[in-house]
Parts: C-alpha cells; structure tokens; sequence
C-alpha cells in the first residue's frame, strides 16, 4: 500500500513569516499538532506543537515568525512510498513532498492506524459477504460458470458436474477457445458474450455427450469495461421432462372437457334384476384384476357405462379414463389418434406433435367403443401395441412404453367375424379374456317400470312439471 492513499491531500501550510500567536490558532481550530513550512510551494521547515511549547515556556515573543523555531532538517517521505517505510521514521508526522520538494499532503502515524483499522472492518464485512455469495453460487440447481475477460475459466460450482459430466478442475485455468478446440464443447456462451457484449442463450453439447441449455451475461465495472462472464446452464432432458408433462397434461385436459359429458357416473346406474345383479357383482370381481374386458351386447344396453363401473372399481380409478369410438373416426385419422404423432410427420401436423390415445390413457384405463368396427388394417398395428406395451408415434422412430389397461365394447358378433376373416382371431383371443355379456331389455322385463320411474322423477326436476304415467301404459310396454 503507497502513502498516497493513506495521506492526508491539501494539509494545512504555514509560511516563514506566519507568527506564532496565528500558528496557535491554526493549531487550534484544525485540531492538529504539527504543519510543514513552505515557501513558493516548496518545503523549508516543519512546525509541530513541542516548538510552540518551547517557545511559551521561555516566554519568547509571540510576534515573532516561525521561521525562528521551525525545525529545517525535516524527515519527509514521498506520495510512491510503502506505508511501511512510515514505521521506521523517528517522528509520528511526515511532510509528503514530491521529487521536486512540493508538499502534496501530510500523514501521521495515528491516520495510519485509523486506516488500518477500518480496512480491518472492511475485510471482515467483504469476508461475510465473500461467504454468503459463495453459499449462494453452489446452492444453485444450474450450473454455474466464471470466466474473466479474456474467456479463461476462473470458477465452477458443484452442479456443473452433476449436469455435464465433466470434473471442474478439467476447466478451470483453461481459456474457452482452447476448451472448444479440444472437444469439451461445440461451441461457448463465454465466447459469443465477449465477442457481443451481449446476453446469449443456446443449446450446448457437451463432451459426455449430454445437450445443456445454456445463458451468458457479461459483467462490466463501474467504468463499463468487460471484466468477466457468468454462465448459468441446466440439463435439456429435465426441461424435456418437464415439457412431456405439460403436454401430457394439456392433451388430457383437452380430452376431458371433450369427453366430461359423455361421461356417466355410477349414480346413473339402475338395478332391478336379478340378472343384472349377477352382472354387477360380475363387474365388482374382475374390476380389481387388469386383464382386457369385453363387452358385447345390443345398441343402447349401457356398454359404457359397465366399462365406467369397472374402471371406477379397479385399482385404476384414480388414473385416467379415456374412451374412443372406433366406428366415429375416419380411417386416415384413426392410427394419429390411437399412436400420435412426431412433428412434421404429415401436412398439417401439430407443432411438437401430438400424443396419442395410448399415451394419454397410460396408467389407466383405455375403452375402445365399437370395436368391430375397426378396420383389419388398424388390428394388426393394435395387436402389436397390446401385445408389446410400447407405442410408436407416427413418424417416430422412438418407442414407449405404456401400461394401460384394455376394456373393448361392440354390437356385433366377434367370433362370426373372425370366421369370416373379417376379425383377427389373434386380436379377439387378446381382447376376449373376460367377457362380459349385457342382456337386452326384452330379457329384464321387470326393470322397464323402475326406468320409466327414475326418467320421469328425472323430467320433472328438469322441467318443474308435475307428470304421471299411466299404469296401462306400463302394462303394453312389458308385453310389448
């Protein structure tokens, strides 16, 4: 440390000819104890308050000029000196003059002790604050990475290795250009922030081969000037994650608001045979195992809504409940809607793709509605899917993995479909494990009064009007 900053800039001076009474007074009013003598700028003599003591004690004068008292070999030191150098003086107050005998400012030994003990405070404050940002930078969840200005790593934190692969001290002290040309990366944030004296955000490759979404922004002192880079970068494949997750659950919402009304709840459910009794306690056992379901039985028997009872009674009901209609969707579209799809796979395509009705369903419980209706096309490809429990999206070229549970309704008769080559044998023995038989109305007879009861007390609530029907009525429809 140099004199210059600890001295005191523009002290206060006498002249020769300055007396001693005004020489008290200046001592007085600035509260010192000594000030050099110049004349024409330069330093002649130096006064300090043992000479003004003297000059009390043996009653000299007090007009007289201080330049009778002044002492003229004075110990002075110079503006480049070490602040060590001070110590070995013999005096506790120097003059600092330049080469040329200019006196430029004062320091005493007490000064330097108070600038001491403040550069003290001030390091144990800087110390806590050092702490409490290095704290800060390795509790990051991202990497991040230091370089000075000429792009030479200076510091990492432990989340650097953890996300690239790569050992800190395998970096730091090399510059970016000599990283890059050595493989560790395809290209550097560091580099491009330097060249810019911009912010930059990029995916980079790593050496390990991982990707990384990296951010550059460059530090600037208070003069504006470039000092450093700092790099944040977190791993492409957890924000893949996360990205597959709002897709997922997007795609979802979008199906549920689609299929919220369709849906029927188990309070819909009416029993009043016997035969439909046997059929829920049916539903009641198998519900609990995840091997596939059929259910055949005419239009309008409530094949869904077995489907729904199953899947509210299996170990699934808190997972998802899709249900598709495979007689409702066009041929051409029905495989992107089963599958999905990648990006670009097709004119028209969604941007980021689309997942399909497997992916959506998967944890859950898949109803494919009308089942006979499915192309021999589409069989084999849903065949594969059942058998394999893996999905590839149209265009892909990737699989995944699913586990869904199948539940398949139809109208038609499957086994006299498959001797008319109509139906894959192989698919029907897959979906037929449980099957599960709705008689028609015309067999249960004796529900028709309780469904006429329920439907009406139905109307008037919805409708606020007070009907009947009557007993003969009810009486046709039974022999009907």
């Amino acid at each position: 440390m140099k004199i210059s900053e600890v001295m005191i800039s523009k002290p206060c001076m006498l002249s020769p000819t300055t007396t001693i009474t005004d020489t008290v007074k200046l001592f007085i009013q600035n509260r010192i104890d000594g000030a050099p003598v110049v004349h024409n700028k330069k330093l002649v003599g130096f006064v300090c308050k043992k000479q003004i003591y003297e000059v009390l004690v043996n009653q000299v004068n007090p007009d007289h000029t201080v330049d009778n008292v002044m002492i003229t070999n004075v110990i002075s030191c110079k503006p480049d000196d070490e602040i060590d150098t001070l110590w070995d003086k013999k005096v506790n107050c120097l003059p600092v003059v330049t080469d040329e005998g200019v006196v430029v400012g004062i320091v005493s030994k007490l000064d330097l002790v108070n600038y001491l003990c403040q550069e003290n405070e001030d390091l144990k404050k800087y110390k806590i604050m050092k702490e409490e940002m290095d704290a800060v930078f390795e509790a990051s969840f991202d990497y991040l990475f230091l370089t000075d200005a000429q792009g030479r790593v200076t510091k990492v934190n432990q989340a650097y290795y953890r996300i690239t692969g790569i050992k800190p001290e395998e970096v730091i002290g090399k510059t970016m250009y000599e990283l890059v040309a050595q493989g560790f990366y395809d290209r550097s944030c560091s580099v491009e922030v330097i060249e810019t004296l911009k912010p930059v955000t990029f995916e980079q490759k790593v050496k390990t081969g991982r990707t990384v979404l990296v951010t550059g922004n460059p530090i600037f002192n208070e003069k504006g000037e470039l000092i450093g880079v700092i790099t944040n970068g977190r791993d492409i494949t957890e924000l893949n994650e996360l990205r597959k997750r709002v897709e997922q659950v997007t795609s979802l919402s979008e199906h549920y608001q689609k299929e919220l009304k369709s849906l029927r709840k188990a309070k819909n459910c009416v029993i009043a045979s016997p035969v439909m009794g046997e059929l829920m306690e049916q539903i009641t056992r198998v519900a609990k195992f995840d091997s596939a379901i059929l259910i055949t039985g005419e239009s309008g028997v409530g094949k869904e809504i077995v489907a729904e009872q199953i899947h509210l009674q299996s170990l699934r009901s808190d997972k998802p409940y899709i249900r598709i209609n495979c007689a409702s969707i066009p041929e051409n579209l029905l495989e992107s809607e089963l599958f999905g799809y990648v990006e670009g796979a097709f004119t028209g395509a969604k941007k980021g793709g689309k997942m399909g009705i497997f992916e959506l369903a998967n944890g859950g419980t898949l109803l494919l509605d009308d089942i006979g209706e499915l192309p021999l096309s589409m069989q084999a490809k849903l065949l594969r899917v059942i058998q394999e429990n893996e999905v590839i999206r149209i265009g892909g070229t990737t699989t995944t993995k699913i586990d869904v549970r199948i539940i398949a309704c139809t109208n038609r008769d499957l086994n006299e479909m498959v001797k008319k080559g109509e139906f894959r044998k192989d698919l029907y023995y897959r979906l037929n494990v449980i099957p599960i038989r709705i008689p028609p109305l015309r067999e249960r007879r004796e529900e028709i009064p309780v469904f006429i009861d329920y439907f009406l007390n139905q109307f008037i609530k919805r409708y606020m009007l007070i009907k009947q029907i009557d007993p003969s009525l009810i009486e046709e429809l039974l022999i009907f």
